[in-house]
């Protein structure tokens, strides 16, 4: 074939292709221009059904902003509750550290008079007025335990103490309950 003939042959499929492009274009407007012409040539059972499903999204759609807000309500009162919670346990803590901070103490003074001679003076809560202590008084229930577990015996630490036997007893097995 000759340049020519190839040359005819490639404007003729051109031709056919500008075509067929014209054709495409020209059928895609009657069919455009058909359906917003008339609308209701939808059929009506599809047009039914689209209608139903509309009316089904938007109640779900309601509904779903309903609990989205719910939600949103109960995480911010869930928030408060927690914050509120973490400052009381956060003013427990520091009444708990304060606590222990004096406990510490007083068992390093606890050690300090163990170390001390024992000619110590009397605690203020023995009174020389009655010559009998009182025995809900801390100083006399460490006093009580001290010797307790040094080894002396109830009649001893009742003497020493200035209480009754059977307080020195109570002292000593309510300690011994409370700390096994």
């Amino acid at each position: 074939m000759s340049n020519l003939a190839i040359s005819y042959m490639v404007l003729l499929q051109l031709g056919l292709e500008v075509l067929l492009a014209a054709l495409l274009v020209v059928i895609l407007r009657r069919t455009r221009r058909r359906d917003q012409e008339d609308p209701a040539r939808m059929p009506d059972n599809l047009k039914n059904s689209i209608e139903t499903f509309l009316a089904e999204s938007e109640k779900i759609a309601v509904t779903f902003e309903q609990n989205l807000r719910d939600k949103k309500n109960l995480s911010a009162d869930l928030i408060l509750k927690l914050d509120r919670r973490l400052s009381d346990y956060q003013a427990l803590l520091k009444q708990t550290e304060a606590g222990l901070a004096a406990a510490q103490k007083k068992l390093a003074e606890l050690k300090n008079t163990q170390a001390a001679p024992k000619a110590a003076p009397i605690p203020a809560a023995f009174s020389a007025a009655e010559g009998k202590a009182n025995p809900a008084a801390p100083e006399v229930r460490a006093l009580v335990l001290q010797m307790a577990k040094k080894g002396h015996s109830p009649e001893e630490i009742a003497t020493k103490a200035r209480l009754h036997l059977g307080e020195v007893e109570l002292i000593i097995d309510l300690e011994r309950q409370f700390t096994f």
